[in-house]
């Protein structure tokens, strides 16, 4: 009797957790990809952004180009394990048109949080210094500019879940182009924007970058985190409004019914 060969890496042969079950690599994919992102985000305000310095004198702020094109690499890279979130408001914009399980959403919330806040760590580690960490705030951190920030926040935030909504939960889901959609967006907000709130439009940036830099020292920015939460909920929510406006459900009938009903019996065994 012939024995079967196993055709599986040497890795996945020796370690069968490797493994993983849909809604581990999803949780894995959202934590790598928030760590690389917000890592991302970090050194490059820190080596090429508004802060950065070059001697006696400011650089120019190139950081935004960096943070959108590795966005674009990201969401190509993950988007078809995990959808390529990153950012706790897009996990929401996409909860509330029922494009992903409210258990699934939560998970993304933690590993996007956790990952951020690694990745903000291991930026430091790298630069060596915990001087000119980047962090989001309103301007100079006046009050008389948290209405500005809280809107510019909401608004471009909005902008960014409309953009992910459309090109990726869409009828056009099946594109080539929509993680360069997504990447363009965030890079041409941060320019659009960043001055006046420091260009996030993502909790998990903004809770991550602030906390390392309140554990360095500094802590100012930290006042207005609440902000950084509500604007971007509030920009998700007039998202996925503005899309089911335009999405009204079809009628269902009753094949399209038993196909769901056995979609969701599929997806609780993970």
């Amino acid at each position: 009797m012939t024995e079967i060969e196993d055709d599986r890496p040497f890795l996945a042969r020796k370690l069968p957790l490797l493994k993983l079950s849909l809604f581990q690599a999803r949780f894995l994919a959202e934590g790598i990809g928030s760590f690389i992102f917000v890592m991302t985000i970090s050194l490059a305000e820190s080596n090429c952004g508004k802060s950065a310095i070059n001697g006696t004198t400011h650089t120019r702020n190139l950081a935004p180009i960096a943070i959108g094109f590795m966005l674009c690499v990201l969401v190509f890279s993950f988007g078809y394990i995990s959808g390529g979130h990153f950012n706790p408001a897009v996990t929401l914009g996409v909860l509330l048109i029922r494009g992903i399980r409210i258990e699934l959403a939560v998970a993304y919330w933690i590993a996007q949080c956790v990952g951020g806040l690694i990745g903000a760590t291991y930026a430091v580690i790298a630069n060596g210094t915990t001087k000119h960490i980047p962090a989001p705030q309103v301007y100079k951190n006046l009050a008389q500019y948290v209405v500005t920030a809280f809107v510019a926040e909401a608004i471009f935030t909005g902008i960014l879940v409309t953009v992910v909504l459309h090109c990726a939960c869409s009828s056009q889901k099946n594109n080539h182009f929509y993680g360069l959609a997504i990447g363009m967006c965030v890079l041409a907000a941060v320019y659009a924007v960043g001055g006046v709130s420091g260009g996030s439009f993502n909790p998990a940036v903004a809770f991550s970058l602030q906390l390392v830099k309140c554990v360095s020292g500094n802590c100012i920015p930290l006042m207005h985190l609440w902000l950084y939460f509500a604007a971007p909920a509030a920009g998700a929510t007039g998202a996925a409004v503005l899309f089911k406006m335009t999405h009204p459900a079809p009628k269902e009938t009753e094949e399209d019914k038993e196909k769901k009903a056995m979609l969701n019996a599929a997806q609780t065994l993970y």
